[in-house]
């Protein structure tokens, strides 16, 4: 027996193996598409589901979907209402997946066409020059593991002969379903994975003689193990990721709730449907039956709530002034939705600077010390781009890093340049009043805009006027020689400022466009 037990644990590891194949596999082999299916799928809440659902299937790992999608809400990709939805869809195709392995992994002899599978896809892998199709044969790997692990798993069963029927849930009752909950929620946070949990019970349930019901518990706890991920997402997350999190919490203990309530009337109902129809079912057909009502029926319970759910989140969980708004760890998972949200909080530093410099026209000169903030978030960001820099990126992403790096070395010195502003100069430019017309312009969302462009040139024009009066008062002895070089070099200084801040501005805005899913 402990030979078969060892051959289910190594089974365990090639379905969790597999798993996080395929995940990484698809992802990369989407790459942009992902991104513009995810804005343009999810405009309703009935496409949310389905594209969470489909998604989900696609990635076979919940887990994953949710965290993607946390990452897609950070860089304004995706609303938090819109989010909900696939979160809800992402539940459905976690029990879909169930499905599969009942079917498929359970039913039929899926070893016979895993090692084929896994050939192709090494082909894929090894000798494509295509970053898409390696991505694809790294999930035909993934898939072939899974299907291989499935097989190992039952072969581990079925030899071992072993019984399932734990004596402290034969007593059956509330309080064995609970334990049988508690299990599935501790195996699927070790896990990381719910299919994983799902299909050893499924396994279990058909070749042990595990008890459907308690079966179910197993199940059910699965379903709820999946928050683990959700919240260790939000731990130094941002506060659009801990909203999202927490609403994925809250529809997973609603629908375990329910589910636990409602276990014995829903078998029933499957019980009876399969007589009523005439079908000759399994116990893990069942079991996959079970774990699919369950999860619709949570999003049939939380779709009306949706919305004021979603008020009371944006009230629980606000942004700290230090904190960063669009950028956290889940935004690196998807270098797309990484790149977008990098952009993002790069141009909200743009807008902090701005509002250290605009009081110049009042004769208040930026406090160095407010400044801090500002400069240690763009270490922080300097960080999330180095840690980008080291992820497998194409050739447009590469550009799109070198925009981003750029930019993020001009706002830097504009940090440094900033403290450096001479107030003495707010005598001879009218106190900064073509430099603040041309920092409220970089508010505009459109800085490729006519009016933008006619500030701009307004300001070289008066910079250059304001140069030529200060070397004609130095000439008739309106100003000493000492006083016109500083005024002067004071002028460049503030002129190089502006060019860097315009120059990482107008960098910024090309990035958001050619990383938006529409490009």
């Amino acid at each position: 027996m402990t030979q078969e037990l060892l051959i289910a644990f190594g089974a365990l590891g090639l379905i969790l193996l597999g798993m996080d194949w395929m995940s990484n596999g698809l992802k990369t082999a989407t790459g942009p598409k992902f991104l513009a299916a995810l804005e343009h799928w999810t405009t309703t809440p009935r496409r949310g589901v389905l594209f969470g659902t489909t998604a989900t299937i696609a990635v076979q790992s919940s887990s994953a979907i949710t965290v993607a999608t946390i990452g897609f809400v950070n860089a304004g990709v995706l609303p938090l209402e819109r989010a909900a939805f696939v979160i809800y869809g992402s539940n459905v195709g976690t029990s879909l997946t169930g499905w599969f392995i009942a079917l498929v992994g359970i039913e039929l002899k899926i070893d016979a066409f895993a090692l084929p599978l896994l050939g192709f896809g090494a082909l894929l892998k090894l000798f494509s020059s295509s970053a898409q199709r390696r991505g694809l044969g790294e999930a035909l790997i993934g898939f072939a593991a899974l299907f291989l692990g499935l097989s190992y798993l039952k072969t581990g069963f079925d030899a071992s002969g072993i019984s399932l029927d734990f004596a402290i849930l034969q007593q059956g009752g509330l309080g064995a379903l609970l334990i049988a909950v508690l299990i599935g929620t501790v195996l699927t946070t070790l896990m990381q994975a719910s299919v994983a949990v799902i299909a050893l019970v499924l396994t279990a349930v058909s070749t042990a003689g595990l008890d459907l019901t308690i079966a179910a518990g197993f199940v059910i706890g699965a379903n709820l193990g999946t928050t683990s991920t959700a919240i260790m997402s939000t731990l130094a997350a941002t506060a659009n990721a801990k909203r999202l999190a927490w609403l994925h919490v809250l529809f997973n203990v609603v629908t375990a709730l329910v589910a636990v309530l409602l276990v014995a009337p829903i078998l029933n109902l499957i019980a009876w449907l399969e007589q009523s129809l005439s079908i000759s079912s399994t116990p893990a057909v069942s079991l996959a039956l079970f774990h699919s009502l369950f999860n619709v029926l949570g999003v049939c319970l939380l779709w009306p709530m949706t919305k004021p759910l979603v008020r009371w989140l944006n009230r629980r969980f606000t942004e700290k002034p230090s904190q960063l708004k669009y950028v956290d760890a889940n935004s690196l998972l998807m270098p797309d939705t990484a790149l977008r949200a990098l952009t993002m909080e790069q141009l909200e530093q743009i807008s902090q600077l701005l509002q250290h410099v605009l009081p110049l026209s009042r004769g208040i000169k930026p406090d160095e010390k407010a400044l801090q903030p500002v400069l240690q978030t763009q270490k922080q960001l300097a960080d999330f781009l180095r840690q980008l820099g080291q992820s497998t990126l194409s050739a447009r992403q590469s550009r799109l890093m070198v925009l981003l790096s750029n930019s993020q070395l001009r706002i830097e010195t504009v940090l440094q340049l900033i403290p450096k502003i001479d107030l003495a100069l707010g005598d001879h430019n009218e106190h900064f009043k073509l430099e603040v017309a041309l920092w409220q312009t970089l508010a505009e969302p459109d800085y490729q805009s006519v009016e933008f462009k006619r500030v701009y040139r307004n300001y070289l024009k008066g910079v250059e006027l304001q140069k030529q009066a200060i070397y004609r008062h130095a000439v008739f002895g309106q100003l000493n020689h000492s006083k016109a070089s500083q005024l002067l070099l004071a002028i460049h200084e503030l002129k190089r400022m502006n060019i860097q801040m315009l120059k990482a501005f107008a960098g910024l805005r090309k990035a958001l466009q050619q990383s938006s899913p529409s490009e």
